[in-house]
């Protein structure tokens, strides 16, 4: 009945949901799944269409979850580690940087104009 959809955040622990969530996204669009489902329950999903959704449309679909500093820093260190073994690939990846939230204009105009911006990316706060 709505949608599509830029952005969905599913919190509602409801594993079908996430599904339909993910057939409801628009193009471009982020799919958020924040909760856990317990159990061992067995859907029937649009696989085929799901994937080429995704695939076609450009969509995200990411997980989160709280977590502690450590596990923060952890993950800083991975970033650290791959750059390492792989010099210069996030700034192959990472073509486009928009400089503050306030630049949400500029940051909409790459996404949907630039052709050569491979990841469009916010950088909400500059480094210390």
């Amino acid at each position: 009945m709505h949608g599509p959809f830029d952005l969905i955040f599913e919190a509602s622990g409801f594993s079908p949901l996430a599904f339909q969530a993910a057939e409801a996204l628009g193009k471009n669009g982020v799919l958020v799944l924040s909760s856990v489902t317990g159990g061992d329950k067995t859907v029937e999903v649009k696989a085929d269409t799901i994937n080429q959704g995704f695939v076609l449309g450009n969509k995200v679909m990411v997980g989160t979850v709280n977590a502690s500093r450590a596990d923060f820093v952890s993950g800083v260190n991975d970033l650290v580690k791959a750059e390492a073994f792989f010099p210069g690939w996030l700034n192959k990846l990472l073509t486009t940087p928009v400089h503050g939230l306030q630049n949400y204009e500029e940051m909409l105009r790459h996404l949907t104009q630039d052709k050569e911006a491979i990841k469009v990316f916010v950088e909400v706060a500059q480094d210390m």
